[in-house]
């Protein structure tokens, strides 16, 4: 084996170890929230002769406006490799993770020939806690794909013998996985900057022509399939609520000033991880209606920053340019600057652009230990630190590492202890869905979402002080969310207040997104009082099928 390709081989395999070490305890985990769908799903997925349906198929329902074809297709395989326990599921996003980590030194060593800086940008990104979501979430791995075909692509543009027609393959896979990789083609186009000397010039251009046709033809070839598979109503993108995301019921200053002020957010925790989420929903981050605000002032000035550092140091710091590439594209889609999206803000949605965080890091300790080269310790020097002035201590001054180089080694250890535990912590958050929600409503105590669901936690445990406690918090945040609603009539149910109990169930059909599980609730409450053919009508504005509502009134009856 040539020591080029051991070399390389060998960063693989520390790429794997640390993140097994970091996340590998995920695997003890269960389906969660999010992923209850994919087991939901197991009939369809988990059949090879179905893998038509599954490419053919909405990533979830249809009204929620998402077409991934290549990430329902992975969790085919896992089904079919791997089996249905969730173990299976986990392990594969933790081995695509460490890959794309692996792809990231790849990159940076194929456009710039730094290979220390290549190492220090791949262990970088996989250190980062606020991929956590995206790593130890089973679904978080159309994230993990989008980037991670993204990466294949620059790589084969950055070959000197291309296959135009693979780019192109890696692009539609990269949407295909997730749509948001469509930012990959500004990045695409800057990265080929860097690496043409004299990128304006006719022969250039034309040396890249055939790309030009390749990628602008896997964005239509997806969009032809997402438009059989979600029709014209859904086509372009998903249903929201104003609890998903409220931005999308904001005038259009406010939401561009808290998105401001959103980006910031996704730029402050990926840089200081402290106090990492899995729920920013209504109303955890208000709308703000000036932009006389700290944080959305310093999202705007990221934004001009960014701006600034794509230009100016093109030639000067090529990492830098490209890292600001992946920060200014990524996150002007996800902070519902351009148009909102499905969540007011989600960590998953960081780890793209976060890919600039880990060039800028790379390249700060890169240039300390560089700048180290310089200034070695003199044999003084080594006397004050306790070294003895001998001929070995002379000689120990030629291989010494330098002073700026050994704080940049104690800083990078430090940083990778700090990341490391915070990543190695979070993923016990997701673990059970106690757990998470239990996190969520502690680090986002004003999300409707996240104080009614461990409301709804703490109902199937049977603590119904608990349950009523954070339902009626819920419920105070916003009163318009109708699972929120359901789940505290279940409370007053239980009590014995039918009449509270049916005020609420009745609310939460009364939505423009209602919840129809009500209906059952509904008839249960029906029954407890002997009206058996109220029941049947509750029921019937959820089945058609009468020897269905049948047996479910029969098997009521007879439990009871």
């Amino acid at each position: 084996m040539a020591p080029e390709t051991k070399n390389k081989l060998v960063f693989l395999a520390l790429c794997l170890g640390l993140v097994f070490l970091i996340y590998g305890r995920a695997m003890l985990g269960d389906f969660v929230f999010d992923n209850r769908p994919i087991i939901e799903r197991e009939a369809m997925l988990s059949n090879l002769n179905q893998l038509d349906k599954v490419f053919m198929a909405p990533y979830w329902a249809r009204d929620e406006g998402l077409y991934r074809p290549i990430t329902l297709t992975s969790f085919t395989f896992n089904f079919m490799i791997l089996g249905s326990d969730p173990a299976g599921f986990y392990f594969v996003n933790l081995l695509l993770y460490a890959l794309t980590g692996w792809l990231i030194f790849l990159l940076v060593d194929k456009l710039l020939s730094q290979r220390l800086l290549a190492y220090l940008c791949g262990l970088i990104f996989l250190l980062l806690p606020i991929h956590s979501e995206a790593v130890v979430n089973i679904v978080g791995r159309a994230e993990i794909l989008a980037l991670l075909f993204s990466l294949l692509l620059f790589l084969e543009l950055l070959k000197n013998k291309k296959n135009y027609w693979l780019a192109g393959l890696w692009f539609f896979l990269a949407i295909g996985a997730k749509e948001s990789a469509v930012v990959s083609l500004p990045v695409a186009a800057l990265i080929i900057y860097l690496k043409e000397k004299y990128f304006w010039r006719k022969e250039i251009w034309l040396k890249y022509w055939t790309a030009a046709v390749w990628l602008p033809l896997s964005v239509l070839a997806y969009l032809f399939l997402r438009f059989l598979v979600l029709g014209a109503d859904n086509f372009m993108g998903s249903r929201t609520t104003i609890v998903e995301n409220p931005l999308k019921f904001t005038e259009f200053w406010p939401r561009i000033f808290t998105g401001f002020k959103i980006l910031w957010l996704y730029v402050q925790k990926s840089f200081w991880p402290v106090g990492l989420c899995s729920d920013y929903s209504y109303n955890q981050i208000p709308a703000i209606s000036s932009l006389l605000n700290w944080q959305a002032i310093a999202g705007l000035s990221v934004i001009v920053f960014l701006i600034f550092a794509l230009f100016f140091f093109r030639k000067r710091a090529p990492l830098l340019s490209l890292g600001a590439a992946f920060f200014l594209f990524g996150f002007m889609l996800t902070a519902n600057l351009i148009f909102p999206i499905g969540t007011i803000m989600g960590e998953r949605l960081a780890f793209y652009p976060s890919v600039g965080a880990s060039f800028f890091l790379g390249w700060i300790f890169y240039n300390m230990i560089a700048w180290g080269k310089f200034s070695k310790f003199s044999t003084a020097e080594l006397g004050q630190l306790g070294w003895p002035q001998t001929v070995l201590a002379r000689k120990f001054t030629k291989f010494a590492p330098s002073l700026p180089g050994l704080m940049a080694a104690i800083l990078l250890l430090f940083l990778a202890i700090f990341y490391g535990a915070i990543g190695f912590l979070r993923t016990g958050d997701w673990l059970t869905e106690k757990n998470l929600f239990a996190s969520a409503a502690k680090c986002s105590p004003a999300s409707v979402l996240s104080r009614s669901n461990l409301g709804a936690a703490y109902y199937l445990e049977g603590n119904l002080a608990e349950a009523k406690k954070e339902l009626l918090a819920a419920y105070k945040i916003y009163d318009g969310y109708s699972m929120g609603a359901n789940n505290l009539g279940l409370i007053y149910f239980k009590e014995g207040d039918k009449l509270k109990a049916k005020e609420l169930f009745l609310k939460a059909l009364d939505s423009p997104y209602p919840y129809y599980g009500a209906y059952e609730n509904l008839a249960l409450l029906s029954l407890s009082e002997g009206k058996i053919e109220e029941a049947k009508d509750w029921l019937g504005k959820l089945y058609e099928d009468k020897k269905l509502i049948d047996n479910i009134i029969d098997s009521y009856l007879n439990a009871k």
